[in-house]
């Protein structure tokens, strides 16, 4: 599993589809010894992981000790000196010791036949064949969405493990401390009142206790539509691995604060994200002092589509929902109540394809 998904990470049929057009089998090879070198000096003693042995305790699959520091591609070139140096011999039908397949691996350990490239055996009767397949077909027609869709996935797993290597409990759990708040810059009764007045589209009213004066001129007598005030918030920190750069995390969580400070909101809902959500509810009174019972945790991928998510999953009944992010993020969610981006980025200027946005640096 872990072989497998070093190749995920590191998008080799994608990357190496040039190699693979020069030498499917030693393309397979490099890519194998390159990957198992990794595994193997990451945890040496094999108190997590081993790589699989025959009968008599030799390596199955492609290994290398000499492979330090060398790149797949590196490791290619030298195995077509390799064989260039064997079919020079007179060699090429014999499995010596300096032969492609050097290494303590099982030459015919599945990494397929040179010319289909399909990752299948080149020995039917081998015990090993099929061990790793690498199926360069279908990543060759995987669409250009599919692979920006891909590329995505793979970099939110690598920053979830980055993160949780320095936080400790792992992706989607870490808890995640709070640091010294700084002084809200955003105007939220201004911000919010300008955004439900241009996005409410429910709450909704008409009275004739004041009349639509528009239409007086013409005799005619037409209520005003009123706008409910927001009973209902849900606030949406992202707790992702990438909003522990540039202080991002502690300037949305200052905003939050701001938020405590200038409205009163009936129920409020706080829903730290990653590539998961943690829920905290409270009532307009808890919620001046929220810091003081907030637990935020999270500190993997980032996917602010399990937010909207969960809000529709638990039928929380939002008027509004406001995302604090730093606006790395692979998709925007799918939203029913009025959505407004509150980005924290240094970096670059973001802006939501959907909802209001606003910028909290500068």
């Amino acid at each position: 599993m872990c072989h497998e998904n070093m190749h995920k990470a590191g998008r080799h049929l994608e990357v190496y589809e040039f190699l693979h057009k020069q030498d499917a089998q030693l393309a397979n090879i490099a890519m194998d010894r390159w990957i198992n070198y990794k595994l193997r000096k990451a945890d040496p003693d094999e108190k997590y992981i081993a790589m699989p042995r025959d009968e008599n305790g030799n390596f199955i699959g492609m290994y290398d000790a000499d492979d330090g520091g060398k790149t797949v591609v590196q490791i290619f070139q030298l195995l077509k000196q390799e064989q260039k140096q064997q079919q020079q011999q007179g060699n090429s039908g014999e499995q010596g010791e300096d032969s492609p397949q050097s290494g303590d691996g099982d030459p015919q350990s599945g990494d397929g036949d040179p010319q289909s490239g399909d990752g299948s055996s080149g020995n039917p009767t081998n015990s090993n064949a099929g061990l790793d397949d690498h199926d360069w077909a279908g990543a060759k027609s995987m669409s250009e969405e599919d692979k920006k869709a891909l590329k995505a996935d793979v970099e939110s797993a690598i920053r979830s493990g980055a993160m949780a290597t320095k936080i400790g409990n792992g992706a989607g759990g870490s808890k995640l401390g709070l640091d010294e708040l700084l002084v809200p810059k955003v105007n939220w009764l201004k911000q919010l009142r300008n955004f439900m007045q241009s996005s409410l589209r429910r709450g909704q009213y008409s009275s004739f206790r004041r009349l639509d004066r528009r239409f007086l001129s013409q005799d005619a007598y037409m209520p005003t539509m009123h706008s409910e005030e927001i009973k209902k918030l849900v606030l949406a920190p992202d707790a992702s691995y990438s909003m522990m750069h540039d202080g991002r995390f502690t300037r949305c969580m200052s905003e939050i604060q701001g938020l405590a400070q200038q409205l009163r909101v009936d129920e409020i809902h706080i829903l730290y994200w990653d590539c998961n959500v943690t829920h905290e509810k409270y009532t307009a009174e808890q919620f001046k002092n929220w810091k003081m019972h907030t637990n935020p945790t999270g500190g993997g991928g980032t996917d602010v589509g399990c937010v909207s998510r969960y809000i529709a999953e638990h039928r929380i009944d939002a008027d509004a929902v406001i995302v604090l992010t730093d606006g790395e993020v692979s998709s925007w969610g799918n939203w029913k109540a009025p959505v407004l981006f509150a980005i924290s980025n240094k970096l670059r200027t973001i802006h939501a394809p959907i909802g209001k946005t606003i910028q909290l640096e500068g």
